[in-house]
């Protein structure tokens, strides 16, 4: 990585910073603001830009809800389309008309969303209405010269009989009154009373006396007509609704010209983001940043000769807090972003993918070791490889879990897993042969499950010791070559012997060796006795410090490897459990049914299987790396490095290669 610094014309500022954005490969970081310059204050162009493009985001969500466009899963793999400069800006000048449509989209959505309120608000009130369709008269008659209609409910079942019985004994000087009940249930019972306006008060303290009150809600006129003015207002705002979602889905042809314009303003973001990081005066701007070595001659010469400036490129000083670019082949670069996730290399670090690499595919295929789970996923990556030919960090993941598939299916072959047992299935109940062996090498499923075990320790002493000879090549190479010996043979010696005694314990293992064994063992503790505390002061405390290292050492060094045997947990779970399903589907004695029943169960099961132990093979053998490997050499803390570049989804230009 290499330090850029660009000084042009204050005129050129746009096309340069335009230029650098197509490029992809420069890293425009703050720096110290020199004497009469001054940085440019954009949080205003950021905060508009960033407005519009939440609007066109909501707008393009709502057209995909409406008018969705038919892809496959293969398609989300697809990189974006390639287009000139002439083609981006034949697409810019379609921006203002892609962000009015996405105004007169959200415009009919506000239509449908107000007119879908409207129509529950109305449904709402046809159910309070319907409580008084019987009733002939309007809800809110006005009195006439001598009578007065009384209109409410009651919280019990009521009728005519039983208000006039109750009237009849609270209001005894109320003569002249009818009732009518227009709605009885058990919780509610609605009814009209009318009486003699001079009775007003009395009968309505009668009525409220056993419960009556008047509605809460009124209509003007009759109930029968408020009910069929409301449906028919229903009617007419459904009807509004589909004009509105027609007219939506009318828009579907504008979705491209809407995520261009996505696109563009998330361009323009990024852009005025790194305008904040320039110096000008009234006639010059000043930049730096870094960018990649490979890529630094080149544009730098294609700078000078397109625009009015001058570029210097110079070596960051070890103290500068230089950004990452991880650059790894096609083996190695698939596990750059497990690698991210944990953390990017510090600056004494070296990039770890390669090694790790080989470690995390083997790990994966031992854990989910199924042949034809492997086939599928090679199958699968190998489709969206060649049909869709993703880029960048898509092409990445699909690349990763193809080397894992292969991995996968090597394992299966080795342990007999093929779906389970599924040959052998097919051959007694079908075929009607007998079962034949399955393993090439091991059968973790049956006599040979200790060894299996076995191995998985050694496969995780090894994956151990490559930590710890990475811990030592960089000691070595930063001037520690006392610690880089001592700190790594100790180890290699201690473990390295302990580990066949260990194993004698469980297999034969021939006496000659467990007697070299024996003085490696020895010999690697007294080293690290001796030499892990050679930074403390006086005797006591450098041999107290080696027994502790000592002590860390057997201890810590035990734990990690007995991590080890999920390798053979994950496996030998993967493989029972795809027997289970296989034994299932053959429970029936009809041919024809166990037939129909094992496909079935085959399906859906291998499918649960495959779906569960994939993301646990993921899980634990990311583990193993980061908890196991990482923590023998790996310190991180790295920054990534982040160019201005064209983050789109939908397009990506032709004359510059975008280098993210």
């Amino acid at each position: 990585m290499l330090k850029i610094e660009l000084i042009g014309a204050l005129k050129n500022s746009k096309d340069i910073i335009d230029f650098l954005q197509r490029v992809g490969v420069v890293e425009i970081s703050s720096h110290e603001e020199y004497e009469n310059m001054s940085s440019l204050d954009t949080a205003i162009n950021i905060s508009q830009l960033e407005k519009m493009q939440a609007k066109a985001l909501q707008a393009r969500e709502k057209l995909g809800y409406f008018a969705p466009q038919k892809s496959s899963l293969i398609d989300s793999f697809r990189p974006p389309r390639e287009i000139t400069l002439k083609e981006y800006a034949e697409n810019e000048s379609k921006t203002d008309a892609a962000f009015n449509t996405c105004s007169m989209i959200l415009e009919l959505d506000k239509r449908i969303t107000d007119a879908k309120a409207e129509i529950i608000r109305l449904e709402t009130t046809n159910i309070s209405i319907s409580l008084w369709k019987e009733l002939d008269v309007p809800i809110k008659s006005k009195p006439t010269r001598h009578t007065v209609l009384l209109v409410g409910t009651f919280p019990s079942l009521q009728t005519e009989s039983s208000v006039k019985e109750t009237l009849a004994t609270v209001a005894e000087d109320i003569e002249a009154y009818d009732v009518e009940i227009v709605h009885s249930s058990e919780m509610l019972s609605c009814a009209a009373v009318l009486c003699m306006k001079s009775d007003e008060q009395k009968m309505l303290e009668a009525l409220r006396s056993f419960g009556f009150v008047k509605p809460s809600e009124t209509f003007d006129g009759v109930a029968s007509k408020a009910l069929e003015s409301n449906l028919q207002r229903i009617e007419k705002l459904k009807e509004e609704i589909e004009k509105a979602e027609e007219k939506i889905k009318a828009y579907g042809d504008e979705a491209k010209n809407i995520d261009f314009l996505i696109d563009y303003l998330a361009m323009k973001i990024d852009k005025y983001e790194a305008l904040k990081n320039i110096s000008i005066t009234d006639n010059i701007f000043y930049l730096s940043g870094f960018i990649p070595e490979k890529a630094a001659e080149k544009t730098a010469k294609a700078l000078e000769e397109k625009y009015s400036c001058a570029v210097n490129l110079v070596v960051p000083d070890e103290e500068q807090d230089v950004p990452v670019l991880l650059q790894n082949n096609d083996f190695a670069s698939p596990v750059e972003g497990i690698t991210e996730m944990y953390s990017l290399p510090g600056k004494r670090d070296i990039d770890p993918n390669a090694i790790m690499g080989f470690f995390y595919y083997v790990f994966f295929g031992m854990m989910f070791s199924d042949a034809g789970y492997g086939l599928l996923m090679v199958i699968g990556t190998l489709a969206v490889l060649l049909k869709a030919k993703p880029e960048g960090q898509k092409r990445k993941t699909v690349l990763m879990y193809f080397y894992c598939g292969i991995s996968t299916m090597f394992w299966g072959i080795m342990f007999g897993s093929f779906f389970g047992d599924v040959i052998n299935i097919v051959r007694t109940n079908y075929l009607g042969l007998p079962e034949m062996r399955l393993h090439v090498w091991l059968n973790p499923a049956g006599d040979d499950l200790m060894t299996v075990m076995l191995y998985c320790f050694l496969f995780g002493i090894i994956h151990l010791f490559v930590g710890v000879g990475i811990k030592g090549y960089m000691e070595w190479r930063e001037g520690d070559k006392l610690g880089a010996i001592c700190d790594t043979l100790s180890i290699y010696m201690a473990i390295g012997g302990v580990a066949p005694i260990l194993a004698g314990m469980i297999i034969e293992v021939p006496s000659s060796i467990t007697n070299v064994a024996k003085y490696i063992a020895l010999a690697g503790v007294v080293l690290i006795v001796l030499t892990a505390g050679r930074a403390s002061k006086g005797i006591v405390g450098k041999l107290g410090a080696g027994l502790y290292a000592l002590y860390n050492t057997v201890s810590g060094y035990l734990s990690d490897i007995l991590s080890y045997s999920r390798l053979l947990a994950l496996g030998l779970v993967t493989g029972i459990i795809g027997s289970v399903v296989n034994m299932m589907g053959t429970l029936p004695s009809n041919m024809v049914v166990k037939t129909v029943l094992f496909i079935i169960v085959f399906i859906i099961g291998h499918a649960i299987n495959f779906g569960i132990n994939i993301i646990g093979a993921y899980v634990h053998t990311n583990r193993l790396q980061y908890v196991e490997f990482f923590s023998r050499f790996y310190e991180g803390g790295g920054n990534a490095f982040n160019p201005l570049k064209v983050k789109s989804k939908t397009f990506m230009f032709k004359e510059e290669t975008n280098n993210g």
